[in-house]
């Protein structure tokens, strides 16, 4: 065997070189290397440049974050409690969908604004699969995405049936039907007696929003129907639903909710068709001429519109189904809303002497004993509406948005398809914009430079931007005249023996009180003629 050449051995001839390599050999050689040095530095700086997912608590896996949320505090007191640990934005998981709860009114800007016509990422609401089933496959204002159709259909609801001069033109109807209910606590002999507030709100409201809807026109059993049927739509909507956590499983309707939501869509429109067809009966609508005493009701209005938007050949309200979800939009987004509302005012009240005694002093005043409250006295009821605005503050929260595209928010990621909900509870309480936050004190309203305008989004009681409540100015004219009208027509009280009010909550869609305020009216006007 041959000994291995060493380092002493003399030099290799020319006849015995080594073979040489080409040169695209080595380039062929070399490209693999470069193509894994060159993938592992662009992902590692992008990995740097990316923003990150909001910080939040980690859940389980499958369920996400949902077993931690059970128990006594509700979701708008434990989101203020996961804020106070993870800061302004945090990210939390119900099951396969991300939650982004934002608590500053920085971040809120940025939300609500985002959602305009240049960059609409947030301008979609974030409703429950139930809600697109009893909003006529989710064509009605609330449900509807920004576009074409969007813009239509809002242009009728605030311009033509929701605007000052509208309003203005039906106040003989919601008050006439705001009497009328009054009257009936008289009749019914309630005075004296403890009543469910929230309960007899809900039947004034509901019977004022629906007068202002056709006038009362159709039977009584068509007025109860929509009132229970919108009392239906609420609780349906509210109820949590495997449907909208795990989309995938939505088609077989696990809990029998979107089954349910069918039933009661199905008896909503029978109500509305109903009273559309007495009013369109012999095949022509009758229109007012401006002689005419007959008041002008929304639906009027709305059937005139498609009559000559038919004539003229356009297609601002070319659909019956368009006009039913308008209708439904002002027969029940507001109406519980506006209860909720005043049953909290009322409990601040009942536990502020002080300020039931500003109330009705300012009652006095610009109303009088020997009157009714009008349309015209609610301007110049500034103390009524501080009390309404610190209620909204205290017990108000906001529907949920939908980012319909990839997008940042506050320098955090926030993937397509994420709902961002604004908790408007924890800004109306952050002690760093209200002083004494948790007090009930009307009077900063009246000495505060932003009145609720929502210009700092420290109070948003509406929301803002494009998405801003449509009925904001029904809802407000109507809370304002039912509350002054209840507070100046009855002493109220509690019960004798009744315990303190309980001021506890939970989220049901809004701000609920868990225990039903009981109160005491008594007649506080000149004579009960005034409700003839």
């Amino acid at each position: 065997m041959a000994d291995p050449p060493s380092i002493l051995s003399p030099p290799l001839n020319n006849n015995d070189q080594l073979p040489s390599q080409s040169p695209i050999t080595t380039i062929s050689a070399a490209i693999p290397i470069l193509l894994l040095v060159a993938t592992w530095y662009f992902s590692v700086k992008r990995s740097k440049s990316r923003a990150p997912p909001p910080p939040g608590p980690r859940g389980l896996p499958i369920v996400g974050y949902i077993p931690f949320l059970a128990g006594d505090n509700p979701l708008h007191r434990k989101f203020a409690d996961l804020a106070a640990q993870y800061g302004p934005i945090f990210k939390i998981w119900f099951a396969n969908q991300m939650f982004v709860v934002v608590s500053s009114p920085d971040l809120t800007k940025e939300v609500l604004l985002r959602g305009g016509q240049n960059e609409p990422i947030f301008s979609t609401r974030g409703f429950p699969a139930a809600a697109g089933v009893c909003t006529y496959g989710g064509t009605d204002v609330l449900s509807l995405p920004m576009g074409h159709d969007w813009k239509s259909m809002r242009k009728l609801l605030v311009r033509e049936t929701l605007s000052n001069p509208a309003l203005d033109l039906c106040f003989p109807l919601r008050r006439r039907e705001l009497v009328r209910s009054l009257r009936e606590v008289i009749s019914n002999e309630l005075v004296g007696k403890p009543v469910g507030v929230y309960e007899l709100t809900y039947k004034i409201v509901s019977n004022a929003t629906l007068g202002m809807l056709w006038g009362g026109e159709g039977d009584q059993f068509c007025f109860e129907e929509l009132r229970v049927v919108s009392q239906e739509v609420m609780e349906i909507n509210s109820r949590p639903n495997v449907s909208d956590m795990f989309p995938l499983l939505a088609r077989f309707d696990l809990q029998g909710i979107l089954k349910e939501a069918t039933a009661v869509a199905q008896r909503l429109d029978w109500v509305f068709s109903s009273v559309i067809e007495r009013r369109l009966e012999g095949g022509k609508l009758k229109k007012q001429g401006e002689g005419e005493k007959r008041l002008k009701d929304m639906l009027q209005i709305l059937l005139e519109i498609r009559e000559d938007s038919e004539n003229a050949g356009s297609s601002s309200l070319a659909s019956m189904t368009h006009l039913k979800a308008i209708l439904q939009d002002i027969a029940t987004g507001g109406t519980e809303n506006i209860s909720n509302v005043i049953e909290w005012a009322l409990s601040e009240l009942l536990m502020n002497d002080r300020v039931m005694k500003n109330v009705k002093r300012e009652l006095d005043e610009i109303v009088g004993l020997d009157s009714l409250v009008e349309d015209h006295h609610l301007k110049n009821l500034n103390y009524l509406e501080a009390v309404v605005k610190e209620t909204c503050r205290l017990h108000l929260n906001l529907f949920p948005r939908l980012s319909t595209a990839p997008s940042t928010l506050g320098g955090y990621a926030i993937p397509k398809g994420s709902m961002v909900i604004i908790n408007a509870w924890a800004i109306h309480r952050d002690p760093q914009f209200w002083d004494e936050p948790s007090e009930f004190r009307p009077e900063r309203f009246l000495n505060k430079d932003d009145d609720g305008n929502n210009s700092n989004f420290q109070f948003i009681p509406f929301g803002s931007g494009q998405r801003i409540c449509a009925g904001a100015n029904l809802a407000g004219k109507l809370l304002r005249y039912v509350l002054a009208s209840l507070l100046h027509s009855f002493d109220w009280k509690q019960p004798d023996g009744a315990e303190k009010i309980e001021f506890s909550d939970y989220y049901k869609i809004f701000i609920k009180k868990k225990k039903p305020l009981m109160a005491v009216p008594t007649l506080r006007l000149s004579s009960q003629d005034l409700f003839a």
